[in-house]
């Protein structure tokens, strides 16, 4: 299902403050609430084309837009499991064809096609199935290549009610330029992109709750484009880091 998703880039001196005020009406999700600290490891190795068709029509602030990656969380273990998403982007809504299959099989499922490796562990398998046929669609046909894997940690809150609002503190957001995709779960020495702020997204499909603009406008926060993918290539073009054949 499209939704709604705007984002907010805030300093971290405030989120304590923030945090106050939007937790009468969140909860943390599943996956925050079972780690210690309340929030994950998210990891994305971000695909492109050879000229990065993905980035250029970021920038030139195309409506229908995709992006390519895939997804890993916290620490490698035997039984990891990733994503292969295409994230679509038309005007300001977001919808993800996502597949989820075991890190270990990666490499088969993207040099042979493997359908067989997408597990089937819910009643959207076909759904699945059909997100990684088309993942490897574009990769053939655009020849789809790793970039770059972009990292950080992920405090995850949803609505107490029901209304399906998703919040996110998306924090230490930092990157390294990678040409593969086993390296998805290393910890490296990364280039940070904001060490003094986050990343706020307010994510919903219908109605937006009425508390929600009272708070952004209490902090005075501006909705921005603030593509995770585009700007850790922004960072490493504008230090002459060599990307691809660019």
């Amino acid at each position: 299902m499209a939704r709604l998703e705007f984002k907010y880039l805030v300093p971290n001196t405030r989120k304590e403050e923030l945090m106050k005020d939007i937790m009468p009406y969140l909860k943390h999700d599943y996956y925050s609430e079972k780690r210690e600290q309340k929030e994950y490891t998210v990891r994305s190795i971000y695909l492109d084309t050879p000229v990065l068709t993905s980035y250029y029509e970021k920038l030139a602030g195309l409506k229908i837009r995709n992006k390519f990656r895939i997804r890993g969380y916290n620490e490698l273990t035997p039984d990891s499991i990733v994503f292969v998403e295409i994230k679509r982007k038309e005007n300001d809504f977001v919808s993800k064809d996502r597949a989820l299959l075991f890190f270990s099989e990666l490499k088969d499922f993207l040099n042979r096609n493997d359908l067989t490796k997408i597990r089937n562990h819910s009643i959207e398998y076909e759904k699945r199935l059909a997100s990684a046929k088309n993942f490897l669609f574009y990769l053939t046909k655009d020849k789809l290549e790793p970039i770059i894997n972009v990292v950080y940690e992920r405090e995850a809150m949803e609505c107490k009610f029901g209304s399906g609002l998703r919040v996110t503190f998306d924090m230490n957001i930092r990157s390294y330029l990678t040409h593969c995709f086993d390296n998805l779960f290393n910890n490296v020495e990364m280039e940070t992109l904001f060490p003094s702020h986050f990343i706020l997204e307010i994510k919903y499909n219908k109605a937006l709750p009425q508390w929600v603009p009272v708070i952004i406008n209490k902090y005075n926060l501006r909705k921005e484009s603030l593509s995770k993918y585009a700007l850790s290539i922004d960072w490493h073009l504008k230090n002459k880091v060599l990307i691809h054949s660019i």
